[in-house]
């Protein structure tokens, strides 16, 4: 028995002491490096803002203390810096992907997309990318009506995106005739395009609404419609598109919407050493509870409603193990390249 107790004290010992050299080794890795917030869009909009603040506050909570960057790597709706991510990027923790929503462009975006939602180390989602249909009060379409009857035209960014996906799923479900135009690079020039009257509105994200707090004051944009589980508190007369839809047009904007916690999240490559995943949620955790960090987002109008690594991995899960059937008919509802 005196054995048996002694090789378990030892055992826990060196548990302990693993632990500890593994926590060390983080500390030694992160101490003096500059560490790289990577998303998928250009300068401007929400992913900015949330991708800027986060910079701010999440290196303080890893061991180490590293300083930390936005970089900036555009294109297929995201698909680009994951694939990056996935694949060429370095996978020692040195980079963090700013998240779109992935499991959705997987599955819907099979061209081009060179990446496994699920074999991403997710390290959580700070909030839910909630989106509105904003429309230029000068311009037709401020109500559901006039997008159903009137010549507007809706801008977004590329077809994969969910800009161009959300408002083709309305034209559908609305039976509608308005038009929907891709190529915009960022929300910063959606937005000026929408003041130029280039085009009446767009799908954008509330915090990049929010973002410019005079339209909304000034009530120089309307919004018809919220592509939302739920009604927004802050919208609470305006309907979601779960709600205007019926049968299958519902349960396809439900699938979009399952999907909008992962647009505004954070994830390590594949092939980063797990103590530095478990260092990176550890911080995470913290981060998203922190005075300071919250303080900022309030200051920003940035919403922060988080969900740990594990969370959001079983929201993975039920994405893309959806049937190849149903992806099909998503597919054709919202417009999908392929």
């Amino acid at each position: 028995m005196k054995h048996f107790t002694a090789a378990v004290t030892l055992f826990g010992a060196l548990c302990a002491s693993a632990a500890a050299f593994a926590q060390q080794s983080v500390a030694d890795f992160y101490k003096g490096r500059t560490v790289a917030i990577v998303m998928g869009t250009g300068p401007g909009g929400s992913y900015d803002l949330y991708g800027r603040l986060v910079a701010n506050h999440f290196g303080k909570h890893i061991p180490g203390n590293p300083a930390m960057i936005v970089e900036h790597m555009p294109g297929a709706g995201g698909a680009t810096a994951a694939n990056f991510m996935f694949g060429a990027g370095p996978q020692d923790g040195s980079k963090i992907l700013l998240t779109h929503a992935l499991p959705l462009i997987e599955k819907l975006q099979s061209n081009g997309v060179r990446f496994e939602s699920r074999k991403f180390q997710w390290i959580g989602a700070y909030d839910q990318i909630s989106q509105v249909l904003a429309i230029w009060h000068t311009s037709p379409g401020g109500t559901i009506q006039d997008l159903k009857t009137k010549d507007v035209v809706i801008g977004s960014m590329g077809r994969s995106h969910l800009s161009y996906q959300w408002a083709t799923l309305l034209k559908d479900t609305l039976g509608a005739q308005f038009r929907v135009i891709a190529g915009y690079p960022t929300g910063g020039e959606l937005n000026l395009a929408m003041e130029r009257g280039e085009i009446a509105g767009w799908t954008i994200a509330w915090e990049n609404l929010t973002g410019n707090a005079s339209w909304l004051k000034e009530k120089k944009v309307l919004i018809p419609v919220q592509f939302t589980l739920t009604r927004m508190k802050e919208l609470p007369d305006v309907p979601t598109l779960i709600e205007l839809s019926q049968g299958e047009s519902k349960e396809i904007a439900e699938f979009l919407a399952a999907g909008t916690p992962h647009a505004r999240g954070l994830a390590a490559g594949p092939g980063v050493p797990g103590p530095r995943v478990e260092a990176l949620r550890a911080a995470f955790d913290a981060m998203v509870k922190d005075p300071a960090f919250l303080e900022e987002a309030a200051k920003r109008n940035l919403a922060i409603s988080p969900r740990n690594w594990k969370e959001v991995s079983d929201l993975t899960d039920r994405i893309v193990n959806v049937s190849p059937e149903f992806v099909a008919k998503v597919k054709k509802a919202v417009g999908s390249p392929d």
